[in-house]
């Protein structure tokens, strides 16, 4: 479960139905590669950010010698916002085949 999930669904619905509104089949295929980045940033920037400001914190109070809290929370940031990101694609694609049959 994401951090944002439920507003990213939210998000998603909106758009896919604004999308589907339009009658110009390239205005719709636009607003659906509009969501699907802009989702996509989010679900990778969030992560990013909390495991920057994460990782100050810890890099304030409990200092280590040859180890950066940043960097390393940055790191794992990347991976939890690619896991997050690569999931919200696969879901997105099978609401939109669903919607295509």
């Amino acid at each position: 479960m994401g951090l944002f999930e439920d507003e990213n669904r939210k998000t998603e619905r909106v758009l896919i139905k604004k999308a589907r509104a339009l009658s110009n089949r390239k205005n719709r295929v636009f607003y659906f590669n509009a969501a699907a980045l802009s989702v996509y940033g989010w679900q990778m920037a969030i992560p990013v950010v909390l495991g920057i400001f994460v990782g100050q914190f810890l890099d304030d109070h409990f200092p280590a010698v040859h180890f950066s809290w940043t960097l390393n929370l940055i790191i794992i940031g990347f991976g939890v916002g690619f896991f997050n990101a690569t999931r919200w694609v696969r879901q997105a694609g099978k609401v939109e085949k669903k919607h295509k049959k």
